[in-house]
């Protein structure tokens, strides 16, 4: 039997226990699954279960492992940066380590949840890695900064030695190339809009028509794409000046 003290004092320690409901800054908006509400939400009823029977030991987890081999969509693990370049004033490429010549294991699509701290307020943001995806050894990131941004505050202060923590990974597309090659394997509202082949004169000068004001179009491809394009949009009725070639 407990005396009145006694109970106060396990009910304190209980208490202690319980999972702190994210704030707002801690979802990235990005529609994960699972979100930080949702694991806020499991480990909530995790706690209530081990409250109710008393039992502690449901509320073990494992601890965050250094430089692990594998991603976690649950649970944030350290990375090792081990290089930081700045590439221009407002863009940094990081690279962060892996074990061995393990991989990280992402499928073109997906995405990672960065988390940061900034005057004691946690952030996570979405990025996406660009480096190879057999890259071994290492995955990297580039990323913008914004003057006024929180996470570009925690991103501006990283060197190489320093930790981040990211958890994934994000993102139910997957490419696969050469896979939609018919109308009936695309979602129905898709149908209308999709064409297949190469994109011709004919093509493009009936998009361009279709289009309430005159657009400007910017075009990215190969040098022999870029060259076809220029001229379909010329033919199609805009000028130079309504057009960018990357």
């Amino acid at each position: 039997m407990m005396d009145q003290g006694e109970e106060g004092d396990e009910e304190e320690a209980w208490l202690q226990l319980r999972p702190v409901e994210p704030l707002p800054s801690q979802c990235c908006g990005s529609g994960c699954s699972p979100c930080v509400f949702d694991i806020y939400q499991r480990d909530l009823a995790r706690w209530e279960a081990a409250r109710a029977s008393k039992d502690r030991s449901l509320l073990s987890r494992e601890e965050t492992q250094s430089c692990p081999s594998k991603l976690s969509p649950e649970t944030f693990l350290a990375f090792l940066i081990s290089a930081v370049d700045r590439l221009t004033e407002d863009t940094y490429l990081v690279r962060f380590a892996l074990p061995g010549n393990s991989q990280l294991g992402l499928r073109p699509g997906q995405h990672l949840i960065l988390r940061g701290t900034v005057d004691d307020l946690e952030i996570q943001r979405a990025y996406t890695p660009i480096s190879p995806a057999n890259a071994e050894g290492y995955f990297e990131v580039l990323i913008k900064c914004y003057q006024t941004g929180l996470m570009s505050r925690y991103v501006k202060s990283w060197k190489a030695g320093d930790t981040a923590f990211w958890r994934g990974p994000f993102g139910g597309f997957f490419y696969k190339p050469n896979q939609e090659n018919s109308l009936e394997q695309l979602p129905w509202s898709y149908r209308d809009r999709t064409r297949f082949g190469r994109l011709d004169r004919d093509l493009l000068e009936e998009l361009v028509g279709s289009c309430r004001r005159k657009p400007f179009a910017l075009v990215c491809g190969s040098a022999e794409f870029t060259k076809d394009m220029a001229g379909y949009l010329l033919h199609a009725g805009l000028a130079e000046d309504s057009y960018f070639l990357f």
